[in-house]
């Protein structure tokens, strides 16, 4: 669908949105998809296949279809100047979930939580853009903190739009130029119900991060977690003792 819009489209500006099933669960890849990864299952020539090699074979197909994409723009001659951004809505599946027990194989890193969890490995995710007329090649940004809050405020600012009220995320116009900064607003997360998997990725119901700090609590203050994320990506210390007017103010 995405390469025909394209093409049809060509002569004039246009917005596509391309939410891709894969690697949601439940993954079930062909067996042309699963070959190159034969080496990969607990034995070759047996009818059992291991989690990495169904996660693997399905992010490649992916990969290969956002390819296809990549090449179409190249070939319609609308590379230069078209804004493609690359990313996901959450940390990796857990392998406890029904739907995802033979295949959950992606990992978030070294970082804290998977899918469901706001700890970093649920809700710190890939983002990737591809503009060669204006975006940077090769530049990477691990100052500025992104959320999907920011696309619209963002591409109205690209498009020459003013937004008629407030927006609640910021634009990122700049930081996709290449300058890496603080964001201005601050970002929440919400979580109210089971999180899968190991104790340690159960994270508090609810979280912000404004600057270096991220917050996380419960609403009754069962919990009270402060992590200074720059300095302790991982989540490992908990501040909020030692920080009790930073805890007062995020709440």
């Amino acid at each position: 669908w995405g390469i025909e819009f394209a093409t049809q489209n060509r002569e004039r500006p246009f917005y596509m949105q391309l939410w891709m099933l894969l690697p949601h669960a439940t993954l079930d890849p062909t067996p042309e998809q699963l070959k190159p990864f034969e080496g990969q299952g607990p034995g070759n020539g047996t009818k059992h296949l291991g989690a990495n090699q169904i996660y693997n074979a399905s992010v490649h197909d992916l990969d290969t279809q956002v390819g296809r994409l990549l090449k179409k723009l190249d070939e319609l001659g609308l590379a230069e100047n078209t804004i493609v951004a690359f990313s996901s809505d959450n940390g990796p599946e857990d392998i406890h979930i029904r739907n995802a027990s033979h295949s959950a194989f992606g990992s978030p890193g070294p970082f804290r939580g998977r899918k469901r969890s706001l700890y970093e490995g649920g809700v710190r995710v890939p983002f990737l853009v591809r503009w060669p007329a204006r975006v940077p090649r090769g530049k990477v940004n691990d100052k500025t903190v992104v959320a999907a809050v920011d696309f619209l405020p963002t591409l109205l600012e690209i498009a020459g739009v003013r937004p008629e009220g407030a927006l609640d995320g910021e634009s990122m116009a700049d930081v996709l130029a290449g300058k890496a900064r603080a964001r201005v607003k601050p970002v929440h997360w919400e979580w109210r119900f089971n999180i899968a998997g190991y104790h340690a990725n159960k994270s508090p119901m609810l979280s912000i991060r404004e600057g270096d700090w991220k917050l996380l609590f419960n609403p009754d203050r069962s919990r009270v977690e402060l992590y200074d994320i720059p300095r302790d990506p991982y989540e490992n210390t908990n501040l909020a003792a030692a920080q009790p007017s930073v805890v007062s103010r995020l709440m």
